[in-house]
Formats: structure tokens, C-alpha cells, sequence
């Protein structure tokens, strides 16, 4: 499949040289693939062996060489996504990719979110009640984007061959630190969003002590809504947390809700908050901009509001 990379609008020439160079996809026969600008490899982790209701997982590893990088789930203002086709033959169903927490990459006024170093992608795995044979056989086609001053796109075709009798244990540590740096999804925290002409004011309740009176990234899991390189403003009261998020002036979606990464900066595991949004996107469009200090205002209105205040 053809990938195409699109480039924000206002770039000037010399940012767009300077981002995008195409090469051919590469492809692999196996477990493992080496590029220039990564080590990529199907792992398989099936503690308790392949049989239906047991714990199996599987994962891409993309070893980054040093200062390149690849994408989260909404690459930012440029770049995509990496992204898995399973083959399991009928014989078992993949999940979606429980993807981690995501670094910041600033190139010039663009703010982009993805990874550098090493990478796991884990997808859990359910095994077919039906299920037979010796093994599990896995044949992945992936596709990223890989970045530094210049960004390449690079394929995979892997295959694997996952025992069923004997547990597959041998990348336990890789995928627990992977699954450790996955969004915690918690129920004591309620979050909303109240649209203000170009901006989401929300607010989050119940997000864990050590949160409390730090400063937060804010990572839209949907692309086309907010405008990533923007400083938000941000403050607590108390338990309460509250930012005034800029949309984004290309927008293209209107979502009745979206889920959100919040994270400390410099911390790897964030928390993921599900935001119920109000007010009308027509508005949202509006040219008109708020007054300065809206969410400082906002914040003192709202700080004793009971959790359905913007439902």
C-alpha cells in the first residue's frame, strides 16, 4: 500500500526539503528486519502457552537507531501513524494496539508525538475456541514512518511461529515494560470538555495525588481537533485540574467526546481520560477569541462544581 505523507499547510519550501525524503519499503521473509534507520521485530509472548482463555500477546519492537524516530496513534501536526495487519489464519483474533505513552518532537513550530529508542507495540491476542495444531502461525505486514531531518517509509512483511505446547516467555520483561508505559484508564477520574469559541476548556477530578500541582501534557488521542504545538494554559485548584485546550485552526472533526492522554512532562505513563464534550462546534469557529485568563475564570466558577456540572 502507498503511503502519503502530507505537509502542513503554510510550509515553506525549505521545511518541507528538509522533512520528507522517499525511499523504497523494504520487506522481510521473517521474525526480523534490519534498515538503516531501525531494527523491527515480531515478538510473541504466551506465558501460559496457546490454547483458548490464556494470556497471549503479540508485538512489533522497533529499535530506533539514535535521534530517529517513529509515531503514536495522532502522529501530531505531520507525520503517520504506524500501523499492523494481522494474518492468524482464522485461528485467533488481534486486538488493537495498546499503544504507550507518546514523546514530544519539535521540528520548527510543528510539535509532533511518537518514539525514539527502543519500542514495543503489544496487541493482546484471543485464541479461537476451536483452536488447533502445534502452533500459533502469525504473519504480520506493518508500515511506519521513520523521522529525523528527512522522514522514510518503511514496510514489513514478518512471520512467526508460536509454540502451543511450551510458554513463550522469553521477551516477559520487554513486553511488561511496554504494558507499563500504556495510559492507566482509572475509575475515579471524571474529565469534561466545554467548548469556548476556539478552545476546549476542560476539566479533570480524581486524577492521582502525584499528579496534583504538576503541569500536564495534553495528548489527543483523535487527529484534526485540537492545534498540537499551541501552549495551553493549565492550573489546579486544588484536586481539580483545568486547561484551556486551542483547537485547531484546520480542524476537520467535530466529535461529540474524545479520549485524551494526560502526563507529567518527562514522565513515561500517563493517564487516559474519556471527554464528554459540550457546546456547539459551529461556534467553535467562530474568529472571535476569548478573553485573556478565560480558564483562570473558568477555573474559579467550576473548582466547586459537582462532577455533572458539564454533562
Amino acid at each position: 500500500m502507498p503511503l502519503t505523507f502530507y505537509l502542513p499547510r503554510g510550509w515553506t519550501p525549505w521545511m518541507a526539503a528538509l522533512a520528507l525524503q522517499w525511499s523504497s519499503c523494504v520487506a522481510a521473509q521473517s521474525a526480523v528486519l534490519t534498515t538503516e534507520h531501525v531494527h523491527a521485530q515480531l515478538l510473541a509472548h504466551a506465558p501460559e502457552g496457546i490454547a483458548p482463555g490464556k494470556l497471549v500477546w503479540l508485538g512489533l519492537a522497533i529499535d530506533h537507531q539514535p535521534h530517529w524516530h517513529t509515531y503514536w496513534k495522532n502522529p501530531g501536526d505531520s507525520g503517520l501513524p504506524t500501523t499492523l495487519t494481522w494474518q492468524l489464519g482464522g485461528q485467533a483474533v488481534a486486538g488493537d494496539v495498546a499503544w504507550p505513552t507518546p514523546q514530544v518532537f519539535k521540528v520548527g513550530p510543528l510539535l509532533n508525538h511518537g518514539y525514539e529508542g527502543n519500542l514495543l507495540l503489544p496487541v493482546p491476542v484471543t485464541i479461537a475456541p476451536g483452536f488447533s495444531g502445534d502452533a500459533l502461525r502469525v504473519r504480520l505486514q506493518a508500515e511506519w514512518l521513520v523521522c529525523k531531518d528527512i522522514c522514510v517509509p518503511e514496510s514489513g512483511d514478518f512471520v512467526l511461529e508460536v509454540p502451543v505446547r511450551a510458554a513463550t516467555t522469553a521477551h516477559a520483561k520487554r513486553f511488561d515494560a511496554a504494558l507499563a508505559r500504556v495510559p492507566r484508564e482509572l475509575p475515579s477520574v471524571r474529565a469534561r470538555a466545554v467548548i469556548e469559541r476556539r478552545a476546549l476548556q476542560v476539566q479533570a477530578d480524581g486524577l492521582p495525588a502525584e499528579l496534583h500541582g504538576r503541569k500536564l501534557r495534553f495528548f489527543a488521542e483523535m487527529a484534526g481537533v485540537v492545534e498540537h504545538a499551541a501552549a495551553i494554559e493549565q492550573r489546579w485548584d486544588g484536586t481539580h485540574w483545568f486547561a484551556r485546550v486551542p483547537l485547531s485552526s484546520q480542524r476537520s472533526e467535530s466529535p461529540p467526546a474524545m479520549h485524551a492522554v494526560l502526563a507529567p512532562m518527562g514522565q513515561l505513563t500517563g493517564i487516559r481520560i474519556r471527554l464528554p464534550i459540550r457546546g456547539s462546534w459551529a461556534a467553535a469557529s467562530s474568529t472571535s477569541q476569548p478573553a485573556p485568563g478565560a480558564i483562570a475564570r473558568a477555573s474559579t466558577d467550576n473548582a466547586s462544581a459537582s462532577p455533572d456540572t458539564f454533562r
